[in-house]
């Protein structure tokens, strides 16, 4: 499994980097398939997502192609992704990206298609493979309605985008949330990213973010 989590995308050089690194070639030749549903449960002004898409299109240079989960087929979907060498999740509502995951089927494929291809993730689209934070935390920090108890649990952890960023959240709001779980809780800004590599020890890009366990910071 090859993924990078992220707050923001592929938001400086040394992530585009990692990015060329996990999939093995050069970002001029990347083929995307995006996955945008997370947008479909935040009203309001969507500027955000077209400077996001915006940034993606200028740092790689392959095709990128959007996949509806909610109106093509599973087959389609899953021919779709084969395609691709990288798979781009933007963020949104976790919760309602994660309900779309379940309802459409792709929650049974993910883990064929995490073992296949990588996937980078964007706020919600880095969360929904992690562990759902406590209901508190969820209300408090991104003041979202609840709509499902639980993501897809693949990454054992607990990720908080955005530290110091869009929700205004910081360090007491942390360790709160690790203290409602016995998983790590890894908060990071705009600017870092987690990489994670098969059976490697996650690696972080970037100096902005926070670790903490059981209440307590670890870094």
């Amino acid at each position: 499994m090859k993924v990078i989590l992220c707050s923001w995308g592929l938001s400086t050089e040394s992530i585009i980097r990692a990015c060329e690194g996990q999939v093995g070639k050069p970002r001029g030749s990347i083929n995307v398939a995006i996955i945008n549903e997370a947008i479909k449960g935040v009203p309001g002004d969507h500027r955000w997502f077209a400077d996001e898409l915006q940034h993606l299109r200028d740092a790689i240079g392959g095709n990128l192609e959007f996949i509806d989960l909610q109106s093509q087929s599973l087959d389609y979907v899953q021919e779709r992704i084969a395609e691709s060498d990288m798979i781009y999740c933007f963020g949104g509502n976790t919760d309602y990206l994660s309900n779309v995951f379940i309802q459409t089927g792709f929650a049974k494929i993910l883990p064929e298609v995490l073992a296949n291809k990588v996937w980078v993730g964007s706020s919600a689209g880095s969360c929904v493979l992690c562990h759902r934070e406590d209901e508190e935390t969820h209300e408090s920090v991104y003041q979202e309605q609840h709509e499902t108890d639980c993501y897809m649990d693949i990454i054992p952890l607990v990720f908080m985008p955005h530290l110091h960023g869009w929700f205004k959240y910081g360090e007491s709001e942390v360790i709160k949330a690790s203290a409602c779980t016995d998983l790590p809780v890894y908060a990071l800004s705009d600017q870092a990213a987690l990489v994670i590599d098969g059976d490697e020890a996650p690696k972080i890009i970037g100096d902005d973010y926070l670790i903490a366990e059981k209440g307590k910071l670890i870094n």
